[in-house]
């Protein structure tokens, strides 16, 4: 594996900004080697944290990863090879971003001592200790036991931009079909420990209450919410914008109180969709994409969570938080698009796209989902892959909204050709 990683990180950036026949990346032996091969060279290759974090790719780089296999193994053969190059280019990027920290793995006399020190680093902020009892963990337990180990904490997190939930719901299936997968996490768990003081705190202090309150969820956060002002669009300022004054708790308590977590994801996954598709196309590549896929990836951990309500309160503070801070107009459900007609969805007007999606039935519908598989997959943008990942994701959980989700997804891959 250490051949391999040397292999991508000796590679010219150039050959991917501007592949040609014949050039440096498909003369190298990964390019011909499994999918399994080249991914986790690519896995061992952003494995180690970096000194400074300069750049949103260095926190995007494990999803981007996870995404892009995860649109890989959809592809047939045939289509994979822009895919593939792809996959390759993140190692390469990693690579010149930068000095690496050192490795001090720790000794520890189980692994209770060892998850039980990383827990309490990651609160206290103590990164060095995070990265030391990662080490140690990671031959001895499985991506499924440290999604289970680290769910609570990470619920709250905003550090890491936000992203961490993301990977820990990706991670476990990752993990299945590509061995060493779980190498991924050791960078942004590095990362919420170097941001430990971002989080989300008004669920905790919020009266227990066992009645619903009207309206109900879906018409407040579909409703323009009250105009948050903050100083970034980033994750951590806009959701701790909302949670300010008390914002957050007055908009989302009564409507959360006796909610599961099936129930929040479709509404929450509804509305972020809609966004997508009837709100303001300038936030479209990652305001409304953060809108559905940060929730998405909180609501995939109520099953390790000790407090359901807890997650559903975390996860509509993010679509909260993007609805009162970019949105500028209402939602209206259900979508109802004019028909367009045709056999594609790419390089045309992204509201025609997504209606085209939308209405499409039977292998019409599936030859959709592969072009937009095979668009995102090949496409340069982290965002794109991640989103088109997690609405297929979500039509498959939910049959009933598929038509809806499809669209999202044919909208951006749309936007993008528009760029």
């Amino acid at each position: 594996m250490n051949d391999a990683v040397k292999l991508l990180r000796a590679l010219p950036l150039e050959v991917f900004e501007t592949p040609k026949p014949d050039d440096a990346w498909a003369r190298c032996s990964l390019a011909s080697a499994s999918d399994e091969i080249l991914i986790r060279s690519v896995a061992a290759s952003i494995t180690c944290p970096k000194v400074q974090i300069n750049s949103s790719f260095l926190l995007h780089a494990p999803l981007e990863l996870l995404a892009r296999a995860w649109l890989l193994q959809h592809l047939p053969p045939h289509k994979r090879k822009d895919a593939r190059r792809r996959i390759a280019e993140i190692a390469v990027r990693y690579a010149g971003e930068g000095a690496e920290i050192e490795s001090n793995p720790k000794e520890y006399s189980n692994v209770d001592q060892a998850l039980g020190d990383l827990s309490a680093a990651l609160r206290a902020g103590d990164a060095d200790t995070v990265d030391s009892a990662f080490l140690f963990l990671l031959p001895r337990i499985s991506a499924e036991r440290f999604r289970a180990a680290l769910a609570e904490q990470i619920l709250p997190s905003l550090g890491a931009a936000g992203h961490a939930s993301i990977l820990l719901m990706m991670l476990p299936g990752a993990a299945e079909r590509v061995h060493g997968m779980g190498t991924l996490l050791r960078s942004p768990l590095r990362a919420l420990a170097l941001e430990a003081n971002l989080r989300l705190t008004w669920m905790e202090t919020v009266t227990p209450s066992t009645e619903a309150a009207t309206p109900g969820l879906f018409a407040r956060l579909a409703a323009l919410p009250s105009r948050i002002a903050v100083s970034s669009h980033s994750i951590a300022p806009t959701m701790l914008g909302v949670e300010r004054d008390g914002y957050a708790a007055h908009v989302l308590a009564s409507v959360t109180n006796v909610m599961t977590a099936p129930e929040a994801e479709r509404i929450l996954l509804r509305v972020a969709a809609l966004s997508m598709l009837q709100d303001d196309p300038a936030h479209a590549p990652y305001g409304w994409s953060h809108c559905f896929t940060i929730p998405q990836g909180i609501l995939s951990l109520a099953d390790v969570a000790s407090d359901v309500t807890r997650v559903v309160r975390i996860a509509a503070t993010h679509v909260l938080g993007f609805r009162a801070t970019l949105g500028s107009a209402p939602l209206q459900y259900p979508y109802i698009p004019e028909r367009q007609t045709g056999d594609t969805v790419l390089r045309r007007d992204p509201a025609d796209a997504a209606a085209v999606a939308f209405n499409a039935t039977g292998d019409q519908r599936g030859s959709i989902r592969t072009l937009l598989i095979e668009h995102a997959a090949a496409h340069a943008d982290s965002h794109l892959a991640k989103y088109t990942m997690a609405c297929l994701t979500a039509a498959d959980r939910d049959p009933e909204e598929s038509a809806l989700y499809l669209a999202a997804a044919a909208y951006l891959g749309a936007w993008w050709d528009r760029q």
